[in-house]
């Protein structure tokens, strides 16, 4: 779907796990005789937060990956997921004779939820009834759900939780939500199977244009949900075993690949977070939440470069082809919740990449001319670690021969939390990228603080060549 980005051969993505040590390697090496001139830098790196804006993050578009509920987390604010969903008419059909309409329902499936899985939440069902969702289209986070829905037809509406405290056996328990609709609703729907409504994708699509899911009540849990589909079920006469028996039978309307489901997230108080965030961190969540924008000081990291001399005092790297060996960024977790069982975990994998381009990487797949960056957190050192050596020496060798580079010219970046494919489960070829759809949360260390135990503020760490 539109959401995924299927990497390129012409992309470079480069992945760390592991997080480095210092890089206390004094300020140059100048092997003799050999010509290759050898250098060290550390410069430290600002960064805050930044909130997701209006049509900036493309929605989730399968059913595996919807959020439905919403949850509040005193650091991190308030996340509202739901969904706009399309059904799939089920496929060369038909009815057995004297077959009749008996009920209709709708089931929602959900493996996972974060929150507590005895806190109630009200989920109404809405039938889309404005406009209608385009195959082709991409959508946002941000969608206006009453262009699709005027709530003037509601289907269903229930309070549950996501595991009953009255089951016995929670192990074998899938979490669901069901529906069932009115009388009228299952005489509609019964009369067009018969008269071939539902023959054609299109023609379903025109008696039904989809289901609008909301939470009415509830801030506790937030639901992940897996799959859903509609059953419409009836029964008919058979002989079975010599005997006249009545059976039940059902069409299911799955929402399948084929048709579009779009994950609407919202933040009501994402301004106030963003504003109470210490100078000390930035903060970053998921989905379409929080992220942290991160300046690169090229400027300041080429023009030390440019103006390297030797211990003569002359300038060594004049004529030289000026590499990275390292550029090592370390971004460290800091104030970690390990006691409150409902905290937000921090994402497992973080992306590096320009914030120019963020947005036409996930609209139109358009990357193949960067370099994308992602790092894995590591849960021993409480750290992502990235190299920016393949981007600052891409960079460098465009305008190294510029005579004047701003000192002060920085490379707007941003850390966004992601979803990978491998190329198969040996590999560590990346195949595909898309934003993260679950709900995390992390702070990093922004700044130098008063405490020198923990005065390790963003850096990056640079050893680099000329020859």
């Amino acid at each position: 779907m539109k959401f995924f980005l299927n990497v390129v051969c012409a992309a470079t993505i480069l992945m760390f796990s592991s997080c480095s040590g210092d890089y206390d390697l004094g300020t140059s090496i100048q092997p003799s005789g050999d010509g290759i001139v050898l250098g060290t830098d550390t410069c430290y790196v600002n960064s805050f937060s930044i909130k997701t804006g209006a049509n900036s993050s493309p929605a989730s578009c399968s059913a595996d990956s919807l959020l439905l509920g919403e949850f509040y987390n005193a650091t991190y604010g308030t996340t509202r997921g739901e969904i706009l969903a399309q059904f799939t008419a089920p496929s060369k059909f038909s009815l057995p004779a004297g077959a009749v309409a008996d009920s209709l329902s709708l089931t929602l499936v959900f493996n996972t939820w974060k929150g507590s899985k005895h806190s109630p939440v009200q989920i109404s069902a809405y039938e889309m009834d404005k406009g209608t969702l385009d195959y082709n289209t991409t959508y946002y986070t941000t969608e206006d759900a009453s262009k699709y829905c005027s709530k003037s037809k509601l289907l269903g509406s229930r309070i549950s939780v996501a595991v009953p405290d009255t089951l016995t056996d929670t192990t074998s328990y899938q979490p669901h939500l069901k529906y069932k609709f009115s009388a009228d609703e299952v005489k509609r729907f019964f009369q067009a199977a018969q008269d071939g409504t539902f023959n054609t994708q299109s023609s379903f699509a025109n008696f039904f244009k989809g289901i609008y899911l909301r939470s009415e009540y509830g801030d506790g849990s937030i639901w992940n949900i897996h799959h859903l589909y509609m059953t419409l079920y009836y029964k008919y006469h058979a002989f079975v075993s010599n005997k006249d028996t009545v059976l039940t039978s059902g069409l299911i309307f799955p929402a399948s690949k084929d048709v579009r489901q779009i994950g609407l997230i919202s933040h009501k108080d994402i301004i106030s977070t963003v504003a109470s965030i210490p100078d000390s961190v930035t903060y970053i969540t998921s989905p379409a939440g929080i992220y942290t924008q991160v300046n690169i000081p090229v400027g300041r990291i080429f023009n030390k470069i440019k103006n390297h001399k030797d211990k003569n005092g002359n300038y060594d790297l004049a004529g030289k082809v000026v590499n990275f060996n390292h550029s090592g960024m370390t971004v460290e977790v800091v104030n970690r919740d390990t006691i409150n069982p409902y905290a937000l975990k921090p994402p497992t994998t973080l992306l590096l990449t320009r914030k120019a381009n963020l947005l036409n990487y996930l609209k139109n797949y358009n990357y193949s001319s960067d370099t994308l960056m992602v790092a894995t957190y590591n849960s021993t050192k409480h750290c992502y670690t990235f190299d920016l050596s393949s981007m600052l020496t891409a960079k460098l060798h465009k305008y190294y021969g510029n005579s004047v580079i701003p000192a002060d010219a920085v490379e707007e970046m941003v850390l966004v939390p992601i979803e990978y494919t491998l190329a198969s489960s040996s590999s560590s070829t990346i195949t595909s990228i898309k934003q993260q759809s679950t709900l995390s949360g992390v702070q990093i260390r922004n700044k130098k603080t008063h405490n020198k135990s923990y005065d390790s503020p963003l850096r990056i760490n640079i050893i680099y060549n000329g020859f």
